[in-house]
């Protein structure tokens, strides 16, 4: 916690980076517990699923050291509520990869091929959607941290927010095509299992929702510099 003291000496921003760090971390290891699953690695993909799920905890505690720590009055350019409403946002990811990652790996299936493809594809890009928003709230921090307005950091944050806005409108086609493919192939699956990969389906999603969220967050906060 030390480190985070620092940060904290500086800026209430610091914590906000380290525990995107968290978050990203969190997203890497999605794509490889997916992949492990989809080629029948279930060993491998549930090693992930216990070091996702140790992430997501890491990521907690700093979330919970922000809002403990965090005074009522933040003299920077940025509001109290909206900081924290940010974080929310930013927590929400971590915890939408864990349920993907603990729900994906509840039972060991073999899948068809259209549908290790479909998602597959949607969790690739609903990671994407999140190694974006590390990139945007770098450039919010230290257009934050300047003494005055710095345009070109400014644009380039919202550069970022936009592309967040276009790639998350990828995952919900992706979305609707799994889901269409899982309807055409419903009857080589069990009732269950089709259950658990239409929710697996819903949750890789909402990464992304959540992800863009943090975006119009962000947006927020900058158009108040």
């Amino acid at each position: 916690m030390r480190s985070i003291l620092s940060l904290f000496a500086k800026s209430p921003l610091g914590p906000l980076i380290k525990h995107m760090g968290q978050v990203q971390t969190c997203s890497d290891m999605l794509r490889e517990c997916v992949s492990s699953y989809c080629r029948e690695d279930y060993e491998k993909a549930e090693e992930l699923v216990e070091k996702i799920v140790a992430s997501e905890r890491e990521a907690d505690k700093i979330k919970n050291y922000i809002r403990e720590r965090l005074p009522k009055s933040i003299f920077m350019p940025v509001d109290r509520g909206d900081f924290l409403n940010y974080l929310r946002e930013q927590d929400q990811v971590a915890d939408r990869i864990e349920e993907v990652a603990m729900n994906m790996t509840l039972k060991r299936m073999k899948l068809p091929d259209t549908i290790k493809e479909g998602l597959t594809e949607l969790t690739d890009k609903s990671c994407d959607v999140v190694d974006i928003v590390p990139l945007a709230l770098g450039y919010m921090v230290e257009s934050f941290e300047t003494s005055f307005v710095n345009k070109e950091k400014k644009d380039k944050c919202f550069h970022y927010i936009n592309e967040l806005d276009k790639k998350e409108g990828i995952t919900d086609h992706l979305a609707v095509e799994l889901r269409k493919k899982l309807l055409e192939e419903e009857k080589k699956l069990t009732p269950g299992e089709f259950y658990l990969l239409m929710r697996v389906t819903k949750l890789t999603a909402r990464i992304a929702d959540h992800a863009e969220n943090c975006g119009d967050r962000m947006r927020v906060m900058m158009a108040k510099q």
